[in-house]
């Protein structure tokens, strides 16, 4: 298997869309309606609480997530019509998340796909095309998948386990398998899944793959025949595919697309980079607010004929107002200039966004209307670009801004963090001296702020450009003084950082190859953590476990605890430690 960068991907998944109809359509799961909706795991875990509580529970839980997860969930709610309660009180009135409004941007446009194929309950999507007044179709029941007409153009919505609002929606394990098959003497979800699978690929966005769903029993089918188009997974991280089956993952017409290690790849990241690639048109409401909703209100209100009198509700009247307030609404260039911005930004184009930003001028722009372009450009300096010479341009525009106006100043971690990331882009495209004079010049701006995270993480990037510039052991000695620096601290985050300088400092004895050093500095820092019980501090054993099972090849006792720690222990020990964690801060 070899994964597929992100960027790469979108760009190839462009390039096979230019013959039409789309060769693809999306798959996606929880992972496009998180932290609205919890996760399989934080629901399971919530069951387990109140069947034990409650005493409900009977027999003994599966071993396989997808089991586990269907017991616990028929444990504490064993009425269908409970757990459609349930997921109601969990999604109804529930705000829409970036990622599910960035598909349906993609939906409505001129995207990859208008399909999606979704196990979730949630009705998010379906409201975000309503949002955008984009018409669309939605099967939410084996009865209903006669609606699906893969020859046309306007968006569908197949919910294969149904939705919340009814008494159907599919949740155990003996469910899955009905719906699969049909219900209630209709066609199954299978049967649509395998028309679909026969002339389209999966672009699978925030979705598990547990075996025995409808999904995964559909695509194990089809790709023993093999798929016309490739398949484009998007894993959340690295280690998300290890879960998957031997089917699926060894699979020639399967392409993993993989963010890098230790990093993740969130669903709206994942919808970003098809939007840029796609360069798909911004939605009309958002471009246009007063003169859509004036389209809206005329299309939809009644006809009346000349002369006649107004109808009830006085619509042609509204419309009027509307369009009136439409042209009363012409407001500076700048303003202009700065939706511009924002316009850049909503379609995934974030140096564009920059390049617009630069080239307002601020001679005698109302300090408002600077914070106004300086929170207009701020989604794309925390987006970034697609490398780091990207990111340095967006990050140049927006530091240039930002600092622009005597008494903004480093009023917020906004600036710290930009400062942070021209300094660590410099340090990527190999400038170690650049990045080492930014450093110094973002740590002389922070001095006064009183901000020892940002502090703390400018200096380990000064200490990596010395060791580039062939001064490891002003680095070494720049890390060594940090725990003095930082020694009264009780923030728990702060010290968990200065737990990674002193991991720092062994990958930078590796690099310069002094192992014996590296190994020292490993060992005692091991030694340290092993009595640490922090979630964090945790996190930061399994990472310095992890690079020292890179000094001693063949040995697995390391990497082994460190994926432990990591990743690979049980839910509910993770959510004990968030829990840990968030007392603690």
């Amino acid at each position: 298997m070899k994964p597929v960068p992100l960027h790469t991907a979108a760009a190839r998944i462009r390039e096979a869309c230019r013959r039409r109809p789309s060769p693809f359509f999306f798959v996606c799961g929880a992972g496009i309606s998180v932290p609205s909706v919890p996760l399989a795991w934080a629901i399971e875990q919530e069951c387990r609480v109140r069947a034990q509580e409650l005493g409900l529970a009977i027999g003994t839980p599966p071993s396989d997530p997808a089991g586990s997860y269907s017991y616990w969930l028929e444990q504490a709610w064993p009425d269908a019509d409970q757990r459609r309660a349930y997921f109601r009180e969990k999604i109804e009135g529930r705000p829409l998340t970036d990622a599910v409004l960035r598909l349906a941007h993609l939906l409505c446009g001129d995207g990859p796909s208008q399909l999606l194929v979704t196990p979730n309950f949630d009705d998010f999507v379906s409201r975000a095309l309503h949002l955008f007044g984009h018409p669309h179709v939605v099967c939410d029941h084996p009865a209903t998948t006669a609606r699906v007409d893969l020859g046309a153009t306007d968006a569908q919505i197949l919910h294969v386990h149904g939705t919340y609002w009814f008494y159907d929606l599919v949740n155990t394990d003996a469910e899955i398998a009905e719906r699969a098959t049909g219900m209630r003497a209709g066609p199954g979800m299978s049967e649509i899944l395998d028309d679909v699978l026969r002339s389209r690929s999966p672009l699978v966005v925030g979705y598990s793959g547990w075996e025995g769903d409808v999904i995964m029993r559909a695509l194990r089918t089809r790709l023993k025949k093999g798929l016309r188009h490739q398949l484009y997974w998007f894993a959340f991280t690295p280690r998300a595919i290890e879960s998957l089956p031997k089917w699926l993952r060894e699979h020639p017409n399967v392409s993993f697309v993989l963010p890098e290690e230790g990093e993740t790849q969130p669903a709206d990241r994942v919808f970003d980079a098809l939007l840029r690639a796609f360069q798909v048109d911004a939605p009309a409401l958002t471009r246009d607010p007063l003169g859509f909703f004036a389209e809206r209100l005329a299309a939809t209100a009644p006809e009346r004929a000349p002369g006649a009198p107004p109808d009830l509700y006085y619509f042609e009247d509204v419309v009027r107002r509307v369009r009136e307030a439409t042209e009363m609404s012409v407001v500076r260039s700048a303003v202009a200039e700065i939706e511009k911005v924002r316009d850049a930004v909503r379609r995934g184009r974030y140096e564009l966004a920059a390049r617009y930003a630069k080239g307002i001028s601020l001679e005698g722009l109302p300090r408002g209307r600077v914070l106004e372009l300086e929170g207009a450009l701020w989604p794309a300096v925390a987006r970034g670009g697609a490398d780091p010479a990207e990111d340095l341009r967006i990050l140049e525009v927006y530091l240039k801004l930002a600092l622009a106006r005597p008494g903004l100043g480093v009023r917020s971690g906004r600036i710290a963090s930009a400062l942070i990331g021209r300094a660590s882009a410099l340090l990527r495209q190999g400038h170690h001296r650049k990045a080492g004079i930014a450093a110094r010049d973002a740590l002389g701006r922070l001095s006064a702020a009183r901000m020892p995270r940002a502090i703390l993480r400018l200096s380990v990037l000064e200490a990596r450009a010395l060791a580039q510039g062939d001064r490891l052991d002003a680095a070494l000695a720049l890390l060594d003084s940090l725990p003095d620096r930082f020694q009264k601290t009780r923030d728990l985050r702060l010290r968990a950082e200065l737990v990674g300088a002193r991991r720092e400092r062994a990958v930078l004895l590796i690099a310069g190859d002094r192992e014996g050093e590296a190994r020292a500095t490993l060992d005692a820092l091991v030694r340290d953590l092993e009595r640490a019980r922090s979630a964090p501090f945790q996190r930061e054993l399994g990472r310095a476990l992890n690079l020292r099972a890179t000094l001693t090849p063949g040995s697995t006792a390391d990497l082994e605890r460190a994926g432990e720690l990591l990743g690979d222990v049980p839910r509910a020990d993770r959510a004990a430690r968030r829990s840990e964690l968030d007392r603690a801060e």
